[in-house]
């Protein structure tokens, strides 16, 4: 039975945390099933009179070409930007995990852009790829005229850039990650595995790799979910161009909700990418943790 120190005790935790609740919960949830609501309707964002059409919405998500396009576009950036930027951040991490000199000082230089805001990294990249921009006049100085582009305006590039972009503002948070993760291995596993023979390749992939999934496992469920939804490197620096080659579904939410004043078919397709996310992330946690061994 409860005492009445004890029931004061829990009172008084209650009312510390009643308040974040309360805000976690308007900020949070209520918007979410808001846009559960609304997505069943056809509101235009600003009248209170509006009409509810079922799931009609949805319906014209999967025969509407240029969400067709958003969402290729999507998954090419995904799958390019966490195949890239794994191979990438689990490089640098096997050579920074070493104790060498300026070690801790190039982990923070390649730390630095993750703590940037996105916004300011796509205002500082547009001076670069702009077609009068560092990276053509570069070109220019040193002879490779053949070379200059319109990096941000060529079909066949654009998506390409932004990746780029992309792997690199987040190689080193993924390779503190996988840094931790190696550091994680005894070290008399290492002893035992070079003195039966194993060592580079054939080391990494039978020792290695194993006992360092579960950093793999966080490290492609915020890669896969941060791909997925990425909105301001696209929209600062292409605006969801050339031709919508680099609208993705984020903007294209975006340009539905706010420049065709469709709020209700805004939320159907934000509801319908938000499953999807879902349904993918656990996909990948499912099959990554599977590999996961203990030592």
């Amino acid at each position: 039975m409860m005492t009445k120190r004890k029931r004061r005790d829990f009172i008084s935790a209650c009312l510390f945390i009643v308040p974040a609740l309360c805000v976690f919960l308007t900020f949070k949830y209520y918007p979410l099933l808001m846009t559960l609501y609304y997505s069943f309707t056809d509101w235009n964002g600003f009248n209170r009179d509006f009409q509810y059409v079922g799931f009609q919405n949805f319906i014209n998500i999967f025969h509407e070409s240029k969400i067709y396009g958003a969402f290729l576009n999507t998954i090419y950036f995904a799958v390019i930007s966490i195949l890239a930027g794994t191979v990438i951040q689990l490089g640098l991490a096997l050579i920074l995990v070493n104790k060498l000199k300026g070690n801790r000082f190039f982990r923070t230089i390649l730390y630095i852009p993750s703590v940037i805001s996105s916004l300011i990294i796509s205002l500082t990249w547009i001076s670069f790829f702009q077609y009068n921009g560092i990276i053509n006049r570069v070109l220019e100085s040193i002879g490779l005229e053949m070379l200059i582009r319109d990096w941000l305006a060529d079909v066949d590039i654009s998506m390409n850039v932004l990746a780029a972009i992309n792997v690199w503002q987040w190689a080193g948070y993924g390779m503190i990650i996988y840094i931790t993760g190696l550091l994680s291995i005894p070290t008399e596993v290492n002893e035992a595995a070079s003195l039966d023979g194993a060592t580079g390749w054939r080391k990494f992939v039978r020792i290695t790799l194993p006992l360092i999934m579960p950093a793999v496992t966080v490290n492609m469920f915020i890669s896969v979910t941060g791909a997925l939804k990425v909105f301001e490197l696209p929209f600062v620096l292409t605006g969801g161009g050339p031709m919508n080659s680099t609208n993705t579904v984020t903007m294209q939410i975006y340009n539905t909700a706010f420049l065709s004043n469709q709020f209700g078919y805004a939320s159907s397709i934000g509801l319908t990418f938000f499953i999807f996310i879902a349904t993918l992330t656990l996909i990948q946690l499912r099959i990554t943790r599977r590999m996961e061994v203990e030592y």
